[in-house]
């Protein structure tokens, strides 16, 4: 009976060990799980994060660069911790010195992100990142951050991660149709958020006649978390 007690107690250790020690989301509250692509359609627009400390002792989270694909890290910016790193390199950790999250703590996520201005030759770009608590490092969150200029303005009505836009010049209306509900996220060229509206599968209509003409972004989330963005001139 001790022997199975004591078994019990190690194991209890170890999943508290190797439980998941913090939650890690866009700013505006979306998670970002293992294995998602977040794709962006330009350059310059920031994913800023949310990384909270949920367990009962500090913590210091660290991003590590896992992989680049067309890319070498040049004009890629991460900030985090307190500092910006204007360029990143592979398998390089961000930050480099201690950063402590206390529990129950979150980090600001307006002040933190991600986001490339590099333009490159047309190709896709991969920027893969691995997001760990120090000594847990088995139990990362392990993401990408894609610059695809083919989600740029265009006229194509071709599926891409379930959305199929029916235009990207904009009068009175942004019509599409999902192959599954979701959430369509609108920001501006600076990448302050301007609204966020809920769409079921099948065709849908946002109404953007209120919206002052300019440059947006649509960022698409359906509810398989799979995330695409699109570029939109609004007229």
């Amino acid at each position: 009976m001790k022997k199975i007690l004591l078994s019990l107690f190690f194991c209890c250790l170890f999943l508290s060990a190797n439980a998941q020690q913090f939650n890690f989301r866009k700013s505006d509250g979306t998670p970002i799980n293992n294995g998602d692509i977040i794709a962006f359609g330009a350059t310059g627009i920031p994913l800023n994060f949310r990384i909270t400390n949920t367990s009962n002792q500090p913590i210091d989270v660290k991003f590590k660069c896992v992989g680049l694909t067309n890319a070498t890290g040049i004009q890629f910016q991460l900030c985090y911790g307190g500092s910006c790193y204007d360029n990143i390199s592979l398998n390089g950790v961000y930050p480099d010195y201690e950063n402590l999250l206390a529990p129950g703590a979150s980090n600001p996520s307006q002040g933190e992100y991600l986001i490339n201005y590099n333009a490159g030759n047309g190709s896709v770009m991969d920027y893969q990142f691995s997001v760990y608590a120090l000594g847990n490092e088995a139990n990362a969150i392990n993401f990408t951050y894609r610059f695809d200029p083919q989600l740029s303005v265009d006229n194509s009505t071709e599926f891409s991660n379930g959305i199929q836009l029916q235009n990207t010049l904009v009068n009175s209306f942004l019509q599409f149709n999902a192959n599954l509900k979701g959430k369509v996220d609108l920001i501006n060229i600076n990448g302050q958020f301007i609204m966020s509206k809920n769409f079921e599968a099948g065709s849908n209509q946002v109404d953007l006649s209120s919206l002052a003409s300019g440059i947006y972004f649509a960022t698409f989330t359906n509810e398989e978390n799979k995330i695409i963005q699109y570029k939109l001139i609004k007229s």
